[in-house]
């Protein structure tokens, strides 16, 4: 077992050790805190139950956990549903609780029915928000001291390509993409690439290629190799402590929305079709009335100091609409805090080169914007105003980006269908990157939205734009 091995073990211990911990402490507090709002005399002498299946609840939740591997390092990706399957341990656990109460104390003392309530949903609440800011302590300290995961890719085809980007770009884990192999015996020129990465040789040099950098996760990316390549392809790896994943070649969609299983011998992967049901709907509009309306008033101060500080910056108004295309391609006009000088829309030098594919539709250096303006756009500040839109249903909070009509126009046909739902004031793409993400890969994560969506999704986004905002990492 060579050194990095070892350190990959001492990682996931201290995963697992960390989440383990978190939990622990996490599960008491809940268990303690649900506690409070009984009424001590109705409890009486029979506060020792309490503590009793108190712990038993907290043990069962936390051998179900084990049993989901929520405390595996290797398993524990943000596709796999974590919060689901917490919130589903949870249950079961108090379910146990209540099944044992029930059984031992037949005649005797029941548990307060709030108490399991109060247990449960605070449980749920506190593990979502504990272990993320565990995991993200953990994955922050592990870049700080330069562990990294080396990730070699086998496929030197578009696919491939995409997902070394992605991994090399991921913020919770820092990977290391060594290079890729193409999927046959070719000989590969010594100085191949492909986009950002090297062609590093062919399946013939797998062996080799592992061990000279230290390879610890293999992803294959190529319909081209069958079930005998694949066998042959492990055999030559040899070290059983190198991850091999293969892709499934279907990027946009998420786990959750794929259950595998086998028929007849055949593995097949089952996709549920995603669509907005009715409760869908009406909970998506019960989030943003709640949300603008928050917004609006939480910021009510600052509208009238932005407006100031704009005034005293560059003539001209303070608010900017502009026309764009809302849900199946309506047009609407947005609203936003002016942010660039007056008349900008007419300087066809620069309009010219925004209203096109090549620059993503954005200026990263656009000299039109003013002061203030860098500033609001740097904190979305300048978004602020379409709240107005979504109090008047054109506009979602969380949704594809409204476009401009010179760029909705020239929409290719499969990119069009992100027009299937209301556009949003922030959106995956802009918590995945914001500018910084190339115009294919924004459209791209705005199709997975829609095709993945969920209320955790959901919530997910608005909580990752906070974070975002006040890092002020990719707006321009």
């Amino acid at each position: 077992m060579d050194i990095g091995n070892r350190k990959n073990i001492k990682k996931d211990i201290l995963f697992a050790l960390s989440l383990l911990t978190s939990d622990i402490i996490t599960l008491c507090l809940s268990f303690f805190l649900a506690f409070l709002p009984l009424d001590l005399a109705t409890v009486g002498e029979n506060l020792r139950l309490y503590y009793i299946y108190a712990a038993i609840g907290i043990a069962l939740i936390i051998v179900i956990f084990s049993i989901r591997r929520l405390y595996s390092y290797r398993h524990l990706y943000s596709g796999m549903g974590e919060n689901s399957i917490a919130t589903l341990s949870i249950i079961i656990g108090v379910f146990i609780i209540i099944i044992l109460n029930y059984y031992f104390n037949r005649e005797g003392y029941q548990l307060s029915r709030l108490w399991l309530i109060y247990s449960t949903v605070i449980s749920v609440f506190l593990i979502m928000i504990s272990r993320a800011l565990v995991k993200r302590i953990f994955f922050t300290i592990l870049s700080r001291t330069g562990a990294q995961t080396r990730t070699l890719v086998i496929g030197a085809n578009e696919e491939g390509k995409r997902i070394a980007h992605t991994f090399s770009k991921s913020k919770i884990e820092k990977n290391k993409i060594v290079g890729l192999l193409t999927d046959n015996y070719d000989k590969v020129p010594g100085d191949a690439r492909l986009g950002d990465f090297n062609i590093l040789g062919n399946l013939g040099d797998i062996t080799g290629t592992v061990k000279q950098h230290s390879v610890q996760r293999i992803i294959i990316s190529t319909p081209n190799l069958k079930y005998f390549d694949i066998l042959n392809l492990l055999d030559r790896i040899g070290d059983p402590s190198v991850e091999v994943q293969m892709s499934p070649s279907l990027f946009e969609f998420s786990v959750s929305r794929m259950k595998m299983f086998e028929y007849m011998g055949v593995p097949l992967i089952q996709i549920q079709k995603v669509s907005f049901k009715l409760f869908d709907r009406i909970l998506k509009f019960i989030i943003d009335m709640i949300l603008g309306i928050f917004l609006f008033i939480v910021f009510a101060l600052v509208y009238p100091i932005i407006g100031l500080a704009i005034k005293l910056d560059s003539k001209g108004p303070v608010l900017y609409s502009q026309l764009r295309y809302g849900k199946n391609f309506k047009k609407i006009r947005v609203y936003k805090f002016r942010t660039m000088r007056t008349g900008a829309d007419s300087e066809k030098q620069y309009t010219k080169e925004i209203y096109s594919r090549d620059s993503g539709f954005k200026l990263k250096q656009d000299p039109r914007i003013t002061r203030v303006g860098r500033l609001l756009r740097k904190t979305s500040l300048d978004e602020l105003p379409q709240v107005l839109n979504i109090v008047r249903g054109e506009m979602s909070v969380i949704g594809p980006r409204a476009l401009a009509i010179e760029e909705a126009e020239q929409l290719k046909d499969w990119e069009k269908k992100r027009m299937m739902v209301n556009q949003g004031i922030t959106g995956l793409w802009q918590v995945s990157g914001r500018s910084d993400v190339d115009y294919d890969e924004r459209m791209k994560l705005d199709l997975y939205y829609i095709q993945n969506w969920s209320i955790w999704l959901e919530l997910k986004i608005v909580a990752l734009t906070v974070m975002k905002i006040f890092g002020g990492i990719g707006a321009y």
